[in-house]
């Protein structure tokens, strides 16, 4: 089963869609839908540009695995994709950065102990009660899913190196000057 859900989406916006995480997963439903990337305060903190025109897709599912002993998991996947404004770091322009990112959830009632187990499993706990709301849940995955150092993969361009004249004049190489310096003694 898939229900889609999307917002319109404004600058004043208030919560999105709320999804019962553990009923998703125990009827095996799947919710996709649409959001503008100006609904997202915490995220616009970390971008340049206008976020008017620009939405990220995201897709949660729910569903449930055995684990061993023959116990029932609730499980939940979100997969969110965005093409997000930032800065380049290296020519200090608009840089437009794709994110892609999906994430595994295990559902659970009690936040487990951090131990290198559970630091390597390839799902994360999430310890949820009730409804979540879904654009926050988005919201939280696409900031997760930045880069740490957004550039162009080739710069529209040249870099600024500074002054071009000093670029084409030889540098005089600083053992010359010592040289010059001991010849002078």
């Amino acid at each position: 089963m898939v229900d889609k859900l999307s917002s319109p989406g404004s600058a004043g916006a208030d919560a999105g869609p709320r999804v019962d995480l553990h009923e998703l997963a125990a009827r095996a439903g799947a919710l996709d839908g649409h959001v503008r990337l100006c609904v997202f305060q915490r995220l616009a903190q970390s971008l340049a540009g206008p976020l008017e025109e620009l939405q990220a897709q995201w897709r949660l599912e729910g569903f449930t695995r055995v684990m061993p002993g023959g116990a029932l998991q609730p499980m939940a996947r979100l997969a969110v994709a965005a093409d997000v404004p930032m800065q380049c770091q290296r020519c200090l322009q608009p840089a437009l950065q794709r994110i892609e990112d999906s994430v595994l959830f295990r559902l659970v009632d009690v936040e487990p102990a951090l131990t290198l187990e559970e630091l390597e499993a390839e799902d994360e706990a999430l310890c949820v009660e009730g409804a979540v709301d879904v654009h926050a849940f988005v919201e939280d995955q696409l900031i997760l899913a930045l880069p740490l150092v957004p550039v162009h993969a080739v710069c529209p361009q040249p870099l600024d190196g500074g002054d071009d004249a000093s670029h084409d004049a030889p540098r005089e190489s600083p053992f010359a000057a010592l040289a010059k310096l001991r010849q002078s003694r």
